[in-house]
């Protein structure tokens, strides 16, 4: 009977041992695929999402937010309003915050759009009897699923320049690791891409991590003095 009752007790500790290791294993996973959902989108388009940001402006400190002020889904599409641009800064000491949005296009594509085309993608989606059909075009695209270095992509007639201009290129990917911005519920370690956009006028440079949004906005232009540098200081992300 000893002997029955020392194997049974042996044999519990070594099935409590082996779940214990299973939990262990497991925990990785668990942490890393929790980030993996947090990635999906590039943007994360979600109503009360914002973004605040602190650079320089020709020499003198700015500030800036980007709002998510209502996202509306249809299918594999997700339309989101946003309020606040870093080209906002641009037009001098009284700039306002502008009115854009997004489309995303089943977190692969994302345009961005203004001005009437808002309205007419809003009121397309709230049909559910019609197609959406030519709600953007290739110039409008922004923003693509992010994945390695050399991709380009744009309007499709500029792809074809052999100066580099007037589309966008992936030009570097690197590790991020986001404890420095404040309100962000978002813990692990990100990949980050720097995105750029030449053209004659000036060029745009943009640091991008998918799940988080844009780190890094700059601005050069080419005439006139007028640079652009914005950094992500604080985020609010569901």
């Amino acid at each position: 009977m000893l002997i029955l009752r020392g194997k049974t007790y042996l044999m519990k500790r070594i099935k409590l041992v082996l779940q214990l290791l299973v939990i262990l294993l497991l925990f990785p996973f668990a942490a890393c695929k929790d980030n993996i959902k947090q990635s999906n989108a590039v943007i994360p388009l979600k109503e009360g999402n914002s973004w605040n940001y602190q650079g320089i402006y020709n020499g003198r400190e700015v500030k800036l937010k980007i709002k998510v002020l209502l996202v509306r889904k249809e299918g594999n599409l997700t339309f989101a309003l946003m309020k606040g641009f870093p080209t906002d800064l641009l037009e001098g000491e009284e700039w306002e915050s502008s009115a854009w949005a997004l489309l995303s296009v089943g977190n692969e594509y994302y345009y961005k759009v203004s001005g009437s085309a808002i309205d007419s993608i809003n009121k397309s989606l709230l049909n559910n009897e019609i197609v959406h059909s030519g709600l953007v075009t290739d110039a409008d695209l922004f923003m693509v699923a992010l994945s390695d270095t050399g991709r380009i992509f744009g309007e499709t007639a500029q792809l074809t320049r052999n100066d580099g201009n007037y589309y966008w290129k992936v030009t570097e990917k690197h590790a991020y690791e986001p404890s420095s911005i404040k309100n962000l519920n978002i813990k692990g370690t990100f990949d980050r891409y720097t995105l750029a956009f030449k053209s004659t006028d000036g060029d745009v440079t943009m640091d991008v991590v998918p799940g988080i949004g844009i780190v890094r906005y700059r601005y050069c232009h080419h005439g006139t003095p007028e640079e652009l540098d914005m950094k992500l200081s604080d985020a609010v992300i569901e």
